[in-house]
């Protein structure tokens, strides 16, 4: 436990301020404070689940750069089909699920927990880049 006493004198006063605070707590709460995961950027996993004193392997994904590897997304680009259109919906529904399929094959092969979008965690020690592997994955 960590005390701090605060003296203040006042020059033009015989006044004494004496104050203690105890910061033992605050100590406990930055130190969980660390880690912070976007719940809204899991792309893969359970983020209730997630214990940031653990030490599972989180991974973190470029959504867009694997949605334009995919078969259904190189069409997208290279026709150049136009977002809102039955074409567009109907190629975005399969790219989403290779996506998916993809995301699901790499966690499992390399025991990640969770995969988040790059930038959705930080001050979590555990976290390896498997953009190009769900790319592979494909």
């Amino acid at each position: 436990m960590r005390t701090i006493f605060v003296t203040l004198a006042l020059l033009a006063s015989p006044v004494l301020l004496v104050a203690s605070a105890d910061f033992s707590a605050f100590d406990a709460v930055v130190a969980d404070a660390e880690v912070r995961l976007d719940r809204s950027k899991v792309r893969y996993g359970n983020a209730s689940s997630f214990d940031p004193a653990g030490s599972a392997m989180i991974a973190t994904v470029r959504s867009t750069d694997v949605y334009n590897a995919t078969p259904a997304g190189k069409i997208i680009k290279k026709e150049g089909i136009t977002k809102g259109t039955a074409r567009y919906n109907t190629l975005i529904r399969q790219a989403t699920a290779s996506y998916k399929a993809a995301l699901k094959k790499v966690a499992n092969a390399s025991g990640y927990v969770l995969i988040v979008e790059q930038g959705g965690i930080s001050g979590y020690s555990n976290v390896t880049d498997a953009t190009a592997a769900i790319i592979s994955a494909i």
